[in-house]
């Protein structure tokens, strides 16, 4: 039985609704997402105040770590081509739970670098077999499962940062220690759920006869999509660290304003996400919503660079303002990207396109950390407006790339749909009150 239909009250149209399967895979992915939520709003305030490292050495720890996972993307992809999606991320889930029980016991730089890279590789091996398993389980809908994933995903994320707040307020390394074990067992608990929701299936989740190796990387296309997209996803530590100990250290915000950030993030983004991505259905429109997110983007560097320039109260009000700024060119720069990857990945290859794919986002994941420590925190003002130079220059040119891939045939999915098409059915708005309306009884980087 697939995604059945329902009606909009509101304006008549009609949007899928999920099969019991995906109902059981999204539960999966919020508990994932929520334990995600604890570690990502906390880790910089911990690793900086318990840990006893300094910014440079955080952001350093993350660079080397996650280098060396970025390096093996493509490796990963290929194998879990080869594997099943199903099983690659079962079992990087599993892994990332022991990495993370070793993260909450970190006394120094080289137990940080060693956990770091732990973790680097087995986040990098889940993000290429998630969205295999999302596209491999969409059921004919790709574009609404892969929307409602991402929502799910941000309000999860928004759970988990309610959670961290309370251990920054706390701010002992006990309750730090007790939310990334937490973060442990919500990896375990989403393999566990994964594995039931496959087994729900009407569509076999099984790995795949692959005849070609390397096809993503031989994609010139694609490569120039995934360069575009890396560049504009060094957002994701500007909220997440940058931001935040911008703020401690310029204007004396309190520790647990990394965790209120992304809260105030995660449910903007739940407000508006479907409602700025469902326009985004070609690479051209994804084009243009990545040069609107750059603009945005900009905007938000040069808000946050000046803020220290004034009055601390009115600099408060300012970082607040350009969070929720931030999570405009966010909406727009994720439906963005989930077009170049779904829009140009083939059927044979989904696991090893996403890796790929990842590498580029991965490498803002993984230098962001340390550019934004020495350009942004170490330069004040002037790196601000630097990165916003960057920003700016890649939106403007973001139509331009993407519209040279736009006339590249499109392969069909599992579920006869062409990927790089709108699926039947996919203006959905969907916010959080509805993200689980027709879930079971009982039930979020």
């Amino acid at each position: 039985m697939g995604s059945s239909v329902r009606k909009r009250t509101d304006g008549g149209e009609t949007i899928p609704r999920p099969s019991r399967a995906q109902q059981i895979l999204l539960f999966a992915l919020l508990i994932n997402a929520t334990g995600s939520g604890l570690y990502v709003a906390s880790a910089p305030v911990y690793l900086t105040r318990e840990a006893g490292l300094s910014d440079y050495q955080a952001g350093l720890g993350f660079t080397i770590g996650s280098g060396i996972a970025l390096a093996l993307m493509a490796h990963f992809g290929y194998i879990c081509d080869r594997v099943g999606a199903k099983r690659t991320y079962v079992l990087s889930c599993l892994f990332y739970a022991v990495g993370m029980v070793a993260f909450a016991n970190i006394h120094g730089m080289l137990e940080f670098t060693l956990v770091a890279t732990a973790t680097g590789i087995t986040s990098g091996t889940s993000s290429v077999a998630r969205p295999a398993l999302v596209r491999q389980m969409s059921e004919g809908n790709l574009r609404w499962f892969g929307l409602r994933n991402r929502v799910v995903n941000n309000f999860g994320m928004g759970l988990g940062a309610i959670g961290a707040i309370a251990a920054l307020k706390v701010g002992s390394l006990f309750a730090f220690q007790v939310i990334y074990l937490a973060n442990a067992a919500s990896f375990v608990i989403c393999a566990a759920i994964v594995m039931l929701a496959v087994k729900a299936a009407n569509t076999m989740v099984v790995a795949r006869p692959v005849s070609r190796k390397w096809v993503a990387i031989r994609d010139r296309q694609f490569i120039r999509g995934t360069v575009l997209n890396g560049i504009i996803a060094l957002q994701y530590p500007l909220l997440t660290f940058a931001m935040p100990l911008w703020a401690i250290n310029t204007i004396g915000a309190p520790m647990w304003v990394s965790s209120g950030y992304v809260l105030l993030n995660t449910a903007c983004i739940v407000v508006i996400q479907s409602r700025l991505s469902r326009s985004i259905s070609s690479l051209l429109s994804a084009g243009k919503a990545m040069r609107r997110s750059g603009l945005i983007f900009t905007v938000n560097v040069i808000l946050v660079g000046m803020a220290p320039l004034l009055p601390s109260v009115v600099a408060a009000v300012i970082l607040v303002l350009a969070v929720i700024v931030h999570s405009i060119g966010e909406s727009l720069h994720a439906g963005a990207s989930q077009e170049v990857y779904y829009g140009m990945a083939t059927n044979e290859s989904q696991a090893e396109y996403a890796g790929v794919f990842w590498i580029g986002q991965g490498l803002a994941l993984t230098i962001g950390p340390t550019l934004l420590a020495f350009t942004c925190l170490g330069m004040g003002t002037p790196g601000w407006l630097l990165l916003a130079a960057v920003f700016l220059l890649t939106g403007i040119l973001s139509p331009r790339i993407l519209m040279a891939g736009a006339g590249r045939p499109v392969e069909a999915d599992d579920s006869g749909n062409s990927a790089g098409e709108p699926a039947a059915d996919t203006s959905v708005t969907t916010k959080a009150k509805t993200l689980f309306d027709t879930a079971p009884e009982g039930i979020n980087p």
